[in-house]
């Protein structure tokens, strides 16, 4: 018998300035959350921030898990910039109920952008493509024929 078991799921990618993760609770609160940046000209380099995933479809014991956060051109699929990480489960560690839902904050250092565009967030999760957003990266500098 074969068990097919479903992908890994990611059902938000939020973007903010700053997440603080309350002790003892566990709680994050993501400071300053957005859905696009506004540069003065271009090319320039982006603040930092964080991208926060919330994954699910995890089953039984993971002992780790790869995960990658990639800033693309949509069209040309190339890399502006990418964060990586790995989380290690102790041996120990309860297996994951299908349900449950893991929270991870990743931060994502400055990166230089080329032009104002609508850019791709791109979640990996072991090397899987688990989620994507847009992120429109625009121009704050006024329209010619705008008044400042």
């Amino acid at each position: 018998m074969v068990v097919v078991q479903e992908p890994v799921l990611c059902p938000a990618i939020v973007l903010s300035d700053l997440v603080v993760r309350e002790k003892g609770t566990e709680k994050l609160s993501l400071v300053n959350s957005f859905g696009q940046l506004r540069l003065p000209k271009f090319p320039f380099p982006t603040p930092p921030f964080f991208i926060t995933v919330w994954l699910t479809h995890l089953r039984g014991r993971v002992s780790r898990l790869d995960i990658a956060t990639r800033v693309e051109e949509p069209k040309s699929g190339h890399v502006l910039a990418s964060a990586s990480g790995q989380i290690q489960f102790p041996e120990e560690a309860p297996p994951f109920d299908e349900q449950a839902v893991l929270d991870l904050p990743i931060p994502m250092p400055p990166f230089l952008v080329p032009q104002p565009a609508f850019y791709s967030i791109v979640i990996l999760v072991n090397g899987e493509k688990v989620g994507e957003r847009s992120l429109p990266i625009l121009s704050s500098a006024p329209e010619a024929g705008e008044r400042a």
